[in-house]
């Protein structure tokens, strides 16, 4: 093939991946893989097969809104800023050119500016104009770091998934000591990014741009020296066993495994004492010190009224704590060590994306879902607000019941959302993992089986009486009844396409280390046997781990969970009481200070205390409105908290993220909403009472 054929091939492939490439991008790619391409082979099946992977994953919101801003602006960010763009765009697999991502950052400050000043000119209002300026200016840098931010995201996630990488490359050479095959193996069984990152240093494996797999390796190994040092020991340790006799391999591979194990052990426990101190900062300063602080606000509301108003409370607690105290979470959560991901069910059927859940057969967006649910609450809720004028004490009750529904519709809308975004797919993971859980047992007992030296197929019977009362002893049962009544083979029974069981089971870990033992198989039947048994060895020593880590945190994440579910909305509540019975006397007393001045007359002092008092043309803070405020306030902190608790306990995980704040969400909002009624039934009207009487 000559080079100009080879050059034309590039573009055609490239083109039909990547089609939103301005012709200088592709220019510049082609002449990128044109200088790896020294072997005639331009594209491997790995790497064709990591590009189809990345095509295939649904482009984000962010990559439309680059794309988008690209074609309406373009602006070519500087050489400095190019290069780290591009470097950050590359490490989290984004859809997206710099060119994109600067054009978007230079759209939304362009557009923080102009509304600021129209604001400004229209509404005459330095608040109105500040608060949007700041989140606009805020969005657009949010939006030009964003790479950075994601590409550590998806380092994070990559992190997760070492353990089962190393356990994969181990599983593999034990059979057979290829490097690359096992790294191969590995590749095409770990979960996306790792898988990835994987296939694509297969790919300059081919092309020669590593000289060898030991190479590359290597070379890999300085991406993780600093952020999973054990993985580097693990990887290192299964290199040199290539050059080691067959006892001493063996004995280096389950060496790999246990290090890393030890290692993620070794830095779960450190993470969890350093945990304390975070989460009390997180309780102490994010939540309890701003909620307390609501006591003093009629008080203050009285004295700086021009300052302290709706709109400043509504920034300073349904905006700024929650972004300060996200922001503290996330500088928290990037020091937490590498564990592991929860189980991959993307070969699951019928298995709805993101976003969506599936209904009668389709898969239908959650949105509206939760906007139908949650939307005649809201109704009732804003509808009595805006139906209430307060004239006396008693519509301040009337006012501040509707106003709960209306904390009480939010909450429903936040859970609605989470729960159907969820629960079709936590079903799923939570089988998944039942049954990984207990695969390690189940393959010690069919090992046990095979290494007497049965075959396969007729080991499947005697294994299955000793795995009784496990989840999956039905996998085994199923394969035992398509060998049985159908004649098929063991790997039949499995893999095939139309009876096959491994597909009604979604786990990568099952189907790989099937595979793994029916090649063992061929070259001998005690052999697959002992490596049924080295692997479940393996695989309980995962488990074990798993349940330290979990022992480790379970304190820590039983306080947040305490703290998030109850503690905050009751203490919401309580405030919320205290804030409102606080103004109501104000109002009360306000009243009685212009009666007892119309009967005197001009009496010193009475003018000031008036002017304090001064409620006449209704309160600096309505009550209702103060509910909303806080009520939200509480929402976004059992909100913050769930992120908190399923982040330091599986890491990267939308699904199980969504599951935790749908819990959170609706335990914190009942709470909420029943504390505050209950307090506010019972002080209420004994301080109207009392207010009355002294009247």
């Amino acid at each position: 093939m000559s080079r100009d054929e080879r050059k034309e091939k590039i573009r055609k492939v490239i083109d039909e991946l990547y089609p939103e490439l301005s012709l200088e991008e592709l220019e510049k790619q082609v002449e990128e893989i044109k200088k790896l391409s020294d072997t005639g082979k331009v594209y491997t099946f790995e790497y064709l097969q990591f590009l189809e992977e990345i095509k295939k994953r649904p482009k984000s919101f962010y990559e439309k809104l680059c794309y988008v801003a690209e074609k309406v602006v373009r602006v070519k960010p500087d050489e400095k800023t190019r290069e780290k763009l591009e470097r950050d765009i590359d490490r989290a697999f984004m859809n997206a050119t710099p060119s994109g991502v600067y054009s978007l950052f230079i759209l939304l400050l362009s557009l923080a500016i102009g509304l600021g000043i129209f604001s400004l000119l229209f509404f005459k209002s330095l608040t109105l104009t500040f608060l949007v300026s700041s989140s606009l200016a805020y969005f657009s840098y949010f939006s030009l770091t964003h790479p950075s931010r994601k590409a550590r995201e998806v380092e994070v996630k990559m992190a997760s998934d070492l353990v089962i990488a190393v356990l994969y490359m181990a599983i593999y050479m034990r059979i057979s000591p290829n490097l690359e095959e096992a790294l191969r193996f590995a590749a095409n069984n770990c979960p996306a990014p790792l898988s990835w990152d994987l296939k694509r240093l297969l790919w300059l494996i081919e092309t020669g741009y590593y000289s060898s797999c030991r190479h590359a390796l290597i070379a890999y190994m300085a991406k993780w020296k600093d952020k999973c040092p054990e993985f580097v020991e693990s990887l290192q340790l299964l290199i040199a066993s290539t050059d080691e006799l067959e006892e001493r391999r063996l004995a280096m591979l389950d060496e790999a495994v246990e290090v890393i194990l030890t290692g993620i052990r070794q830095k779960m426990e450190r993470y969890t004492y350093t945990l304390k101190m975070p989460v009390m900062i997180v309780f102490g300063l994010g939540v309890m010190l701003p909620v307390l602080g609501l006591v003093l606000l009629p008080i203050a509301a009285l004295l700086l009224r021009e300052t302290v108003n709706a709109q400043s409370l509504f920034f300073l607690y349904d905006i700024l704590i929650p972004c300060v105290v996200l922001w503290y979470i996330n500088n928290v959560l990037r020091t937490r060590p590498v564990t592991f991901s929860p189980p991959d069910i993307s070969r699951a059927k019928d298995i709805p994306p993101i976003g969506k859940l599936r209904f009668l057969g389709k898969y239908l967006p959650v949105l509206p879902f939760a906007i139908l649910i949650s939307l005649p609450v809201l109704l009732y809720g804003v509808l009595g607000v805006l139906s209430v004028e307060i004239t006396e004490i008693g519509h301040i009750f009337t006012q501040c019941i509707y106003s709960a529904f209306i904390i009480l519709g939010v909450g429903i809308f936040v859970f609605a959302y989470s729960y159907l975004d969820s629960f079709q797919k936590m079903k799923v993971r939570k089988e998944v993992e039942r049954i990984e859980e207990e695969f390690g047992e189940a393959l010690f007992q069919f090992g046990n089986v095979v290494a007497s030296g049965k075959p396969l197929e007729s080991a499947l019977e005697y294994a299955i009486r000793d795995m009784r009362g496990l989840k999956i002893c039905e996998l085994f049962e199923a394969a035992k009844n398509i060998v049985q009544n159908l004649g098929f083979t063991l790997e039949q029974a499995l893999f095939d396409r139309d009876v096959g069981v491994i597909w009604r089971y979604p786990s990568k870990l099952i189907y790989s280390v099937f595979t793994v033992i029916l090649k063992t198989a061929e070259k001998s039947t005690e052999l697959a046997g002992l490596s049924m048994l080295v692997i479940s060895r393996y695989l309980k020593s995962i488990k074990v781990v798993k349940e330290e880590l979990k022992n480790l945190l379970s304190e820590t994440l039983s306080s947040m969970k305490f703290l998030a579910m109850v503690l905050a909305p009751v203490i919401g509540g309580v405030i919320v009481t205290l804030g409102i019975v606080i103004m109501e006397m104000l109002f009360k007393l306000g009243g009685d200070i212009r009666s007892v001045m119309a009967q005197a007359g001009n009496v010193p002092g009475l003018p000031t205390m008036v002017y304090i008092f001064s409620f006449s043309q209704g309160l600096p803070i309505a009550p209702a409105l103060f509910q909303i405020i806080v009520g939200l306030y509480v929402l976004e902190t059992s909100i913050l908290l769930a992120y908190f608790i399923n982040k330091i306990e599986y890491g990267e995980d939308p699904i199980g993220e969504r599951a935790t704040i749908a819990n959170t969400v609706l335990i914190s909002s009942i709470m909420y909403f029943l504390t505050w009624f209950v307090t506010f039934s019972i002080f209420a009207p004994m301080i109207s009472s009392i207010l009355f009487n002294i009247t």
